[in-house]
């Protein structure tokens, strides 16, 4: 790879031995990079000119190179095992929520330049009637945004200064590299398996309400475990709540960058 480098540079005017590690270590650290953004122009033209060898490269450290040249856009993807990242159940939904959005909106030819655009208000409304599940906390959604953003698959834009907490979110095309095809099926299978929990809560709570009615102690009381409501604990608990609630459940597929493989 190292000869390869050195042809190249030497048959360049333009480009420099630097120039091409920044560009790779911007592939790292973004996993996608845009051409219309200013951070990411210059190393997005210098890939996009040299495919072939950052494909080799990459290609030999396991991961693929995607590029898009219609909607301006490359990136990275896991192969193998390193494919999938395991996402927190919240994760997952509200990734394959901002898919289900991009595809409607696909459809109805409501996008700009392949991205598609959103408010998080719409997006909780959105996230709650699909799953039935409480949206999450002001502060977990930051976190979860962070952690889309990091990835490349959203950007954040400025709120209205009358109402400082609706974000408005550009779903880049990425999403589509990132989420699996089968979404829908991936949010249908989550839904349904959060709603087995519940059914199995529910005949957990009456046959304790049974046992409460024929105990002859009528100053017992009966005390039902169920799974941790995490949008309904204090603020300060949240997050440590979020991470127990959602340990053991299963997550959707997205092609995403481990943080750990860094």
């Amino acid at each position: 790879m190292l000869g390869d480098l050195q042809k190249i540079i030497g048959r360049s005017d333009q480009y420099q031995e630097d120039d091409f590690v920044h560009a790779a270590n911007m592939l790292l650290v973004n996993q996608f990079l845009y051409a219309e953004r200013a951070g990411h122009r210059d190393s997005y033209f210098l890939v996009a000119s040299h495919v072939d060898y950052f494909s080799n490269l990459f290609a030999a450290i396991g991961w693929s190179l995607i590029y898009q040249p219609d909607e301006a856009y490359l990136g990275i993807l896991p192969k193998g095992e390193q494919r999938f990242m395991r996402l927190k159940l919240d994760e997952s939904l509200l990734l394959l929520c901002l898919r289900q959005q991009y595809e409607q909106k696909l459809e109805s030819f409501d996008v700009e330049a392949g991205r598609a655009y959103i408010t998080t208000n719409d997006l909780l409304t959105l996230y709650e009637n699909l799953t039935g599940r409480e949206i999450p906390n002001e502060t977990r959604l930051k976190e979860l945004l962070s952690l889309f953003s990091r990835h490349g698959v959203i950007e954040r834009g400025k709120p209205h200064e009358t109402d400082p907490k609706n974000i408005p979110l550009t779903i880049n095309p990425a999403i589509r590299q990132v989420v699996v095809e089968d979404f829908i099926g991936q949010l249908e299978a989550l839904c349904e398996e959060r709603d087995d929990e519940l059914k199995q809560q529910s005949v957990t709570t009456d046959e304790a309400q049974v046992s409460a009615e024929t105990t002859p102690s009528t100053s017992q009381q009966v005390e039902v475990v169920a799974d941790a409501d995490v949008s309904a604990a204090p603020d300060a608990e949240q997050a440590k709540d979020t991470d127990a609630a959602d340990r053991e459940t299963d997550t959707a597929n997205a092609q995403v960058v481990s943080e750990e493989t860094r």
